[in-house]
């Protein structure tokens, strides 16, 4: 009886397993099997394989990568045409992509660099690498996404890109470039900076927010710490809207605007002459943030107080202080 009921079950097992659904094992991934057993050689030899920098079709339908660099060191950046396009900021049509990269036989994995968010575009591709032409597939982008990218000898979207790739360079003292082509080049000679006042300029916008302040008395509308210039050099017209007490009591923004004199604006000159890049790396806290906008026919540049300069969100500057002093003797 016993033996007969063993034989059942025996029977009874096979029929479910054939039925759909119910398989013993799931099928498994081939990128996920090859990654596994893909020994440290193989892998290391692949990603030499990759190094170098691959340069997108720019006729291409988006999304898109517009180039894309595998350095020796195992990391890698890329800048990706997302094919958004928009009427209003913000707008991701372009994005950077930056971190490590792995690669198998067949596949090659981009991960975001450490403490970065990952991407859409970040994860697993893909890829045939034949002589000069790297084609890279993903079906979650997009079903049947696929690009094909050519060797060159660099890429580069600034010339900050080009400096990791390993380039020859001539032996002189110099820096690097990027061209029209987005391809690194090397000039001969000592870079002079930006001047952040240059004689171009049009207009100042120097604000101030935030900070540890008392708090204000009830019915106020800002905090004492809220202050915005504007200067526009042309007219030499000064505007301005500060957080003041009002003879009421509480706080409100006071707004106001005139054309100051040769002598005000020449302290704001000097001021804003007297303004320098920041090589601390200072981590304040309490005091109000200070930025500066300075707009020339090139466009609008912002330069942070470096009292905060520790935080890494742009470019910080000392002597902020003394261009809010200059404003604030221009607006009395």
């Amino acid at each position: 009886m016993s033996w007969k009921l063993a034989t059942l079950g025996l029977v009874l097992g096979s029929a479910l397993l054939a039925l759909p659904g119910c398989t013993a094992d799931t099928a498994s991934d081939p990128a996920d099997d090859e990654e596994a057993q893909a020994s440290e050689a193989d892998l290391t030899a692949n990603a030499a394989a990759l190094v170098g920098a691959f340069h997108g079709d720019a006729n291409a339908m988006p999304p898109t990568f517009q180039g894309i660099v595998f350095e020796r060191s195992g990391a890698f950046f890329a800048d990706v045409d997302t094919g958004l396009r928009c009427i209003k900021a913000p707008c991701p049509s372009n994005v950077r992509l930056a971190g490590t990269f792995t690669a198998t036989k067949n596949y090659v994995r981009l991960s975001p660099a450490k403490g970065q968010a990952a991407q859409s575009y970040h994860g697993r591709y893909r890829y045939t690498l034949q002589g000069d032409k790297l084609v890279l597939t993903r079906n979650d982008i997009l079903k049947g996404w696929t690009q094909s990218l050519a060797k060159e000898g660099s890429y580069c979207a600034e010339a900050a890109d080009c400096g990791a790739q390993g380039l020859i360079h001539p032996m002189c003292v110099g820096h690097w470039t990027c061209g029209a082509q987005n391809t690194c080049g090397y000039a001969c000679g000592v870079v002079v900076p930006d001047a952040i006042w240059p004689a171009s300029a049009t207009k100042l916008v120097a604000s101030m927010s935030g900070g540890f302040m008392a708090p204000p008395p009830a019915g106020s509308t800002c905090q004492l710490s809220q202050q915005k210039y504007t200067l526009d050099v042309a007219s030499k017209t000064l505007s301005w809207e500060v957080c003041q007490k009002t003879a009421a009591g509480p706080y409100a923004i006071v707004k106001g605007a005139k054309v100051i004199g040769a002598a005000d604006y020449a302290a704001i000159d000097a001021a804003m002459d007297a303004v320098s890049i920041s090589k601390g790396d200072i981590c304040g806290a309490d005091k109000p943030y200070e930025k500066l906008e300075v707009t020339t026919p090139a466009g609008t540049k912002t330069y942070l107080d470096s009292f905060y300069s520790c935080q890494g969100n742009g470019t910080y500057v000392d002597g902020v202080g003394g261009v809010f002093a200059a404003l604030r003797d221009a607006q009395n």
